[in-house]
Order: C-alpha cells, then structure tokens, then sequence
C-alpha cells in the first residue's frame, strides 16, 4: 500500500512540474513575441536608407540656406533661392528635393518656381543634379511703397495656413481619381472671395508628382480648382539650362 501511494506522489509531482514547465514557456513565448514586436514597431519609424522622406516641415533649415547661397555664386544662368522643403534621401551623403524661386541672370527676367534636387556629400560638397522647371510666376516680396492693388502676395511663411489647407480640401472633395495633398502655401490673392495658390502631391502608380495648384473660395466658403500645373517627373538626369557644371559648393 505505501508503495502504491508512492507511485501515485511521484505521478503527481510529474504533472505539477510540467505543467510549471509550460507556464513558463508560454511566459517566455509571450516575451519574446512582445520584444518582437516592439523590435518592429521601432524599425518602422527608423529611416530607410536609400528611400525618400517626405519633409515634416517646409521651412528651410539655415544649412539649406547657406548650401543655395555657395552654390549660386558658382551657377551660370540663373539664381536659385530654395523656399520650401519637400523630402530628402540618405545616399553617400544626402540628396535634397527643394522649391526654389528660380531667376534668370538677365535684365528683367520674371521669376518662376522650379523643384531643385541637390546632392550633398559626406565632405559637405554640395551640387544641383537636377532641375524641375515650370513657368508659373512667382509674386514679388511684398513692398509697402508700391502694393500691387488686386495682385498675388507672397506669404510670410510657405507653411501651409488652415484656411488654405481647408479651402484645399473642400475643392477636390469631389473629384475622382489621383489624390493629392496640400504641402506649401505659396501664394493668395484676394479677390472677389480668395485665391490661393498652393503647392500640391500627388502620387499615381507610386510615382510622386508635384502640382502648383489655384484654388478659388467664394465669400460663401465654396472653393473650387482653377488652374494647375504640374511638374515635369523628375528622371534623375543632370542639371541642365539653369545650372551649369561648375555648380558645386565647397
């Protein structure tokens, strides 16, 4: 009889072991499939290299700034002033994707917007490969001595404003096909109501396409798309027409 109550003590402590033994692998499983995930959830947010990154924020960062300022003491044909930030991407160094207010170096050239792409090395070398150009007008800085009466002004920041972005919203509400998204204020007019004139993306086939779009809102908050335009693709051939070889800046 006590070794039949033996048998069964031993029995028991067996089973209790194993099932502590799998609590304790479900408990490991658990930590590590949560360590995982954290591991994943942190790579997401992590730069890819090699990949652009669209721009948090328009606004040109001073070392932008003084990089144009180098380079267009070198360029031949025309001046480069960057206003608004677009996206970047980590190479050898870095390239950079930036509006620019672009003029030509002869006697009363009008100024127009083009899209620049700069790459700057790990030395700090820096040189325009490409250039996206339109023929959209750019407004003079505004000049309290001589205010053009009915005509575009020049926003203090290129940020995008609220009631831009929503004048934006309400006037591709209802148009199909290719989404686009509001990203640089550029310019308004103030007019019967208001125009706005409004730096755009739009991605098709995963294919960016960067758009200078004129939004008219109404006094009664109707708006509506009156004029676009829309950048060349760029296909990542050299700078040309604006910018001539000797455009780097050491």
């Amino acid at each position: 009889m006590k070794r039949i109550i033996a048998l069964l003590l031993t029995a028991l402590l067996v089973v209790s072991l194993a099932a502590c033994g799998e609590k304790s692998d479900d408990q490991t499983k658990d930590k590590t499939e949560s360590a995982t995930e954290a591991e994943t959830a942190a790579e997401s947010d992590a730069p890819i290299d090699g990949g652009w990154g669209d721009s948090q924020s328009v606004t040109v960062s001073d070392d932008v700034k003084a990089m144009f300022t180098k380079m267009n003491e070198t360029l031949a044909g025309a001046q480069y002033e960057p206003i608004a930030y677009l996206s970047s991407q980590v190479v050898a160094g870095t390239n950079h994707l930036v509006l620019c207010k672009e003029t030509a170096t002869v006697p009363n050239a009008a100024t127009t917007y083009a899209i620049v792409t700069v790459y700057e090395d790990l030395d700090g070398n820096a040189e325009i490969t490409s250039i996206q150009n339109s023929e959209v007008a750019a407004p003079a800085p505004y000049d309290p001595e001589n205010p053009v009466a009915g005509g575009w002004s020049e926003p203090d920041s290129y940020e995008l404003t609220d009631e831009a972005k929503a004048a934006f919203e309400k006037a591709v509400a209802n148009l199909s096909g290719t989404k686009s998204a509001p990203l640089a204020l550029l310019a308004t007019q103030v007019v019967a109501g208001m125009n706005y004139q409004i730096l755009a993306k739009a991605t098709a086939a995963g294919t960016p396409e960067y758009m200078i779009v004129t939004v008219y809102e109404d006094p009664q908050g109707n708006a509506e798309i009156t004029d676009t335009f829309s950048f060349p693709v760029d296909q990542g051939e050299e700078a040309e027409d604006g910018a001539s070889a000797s455009s780097q800046a050491e």
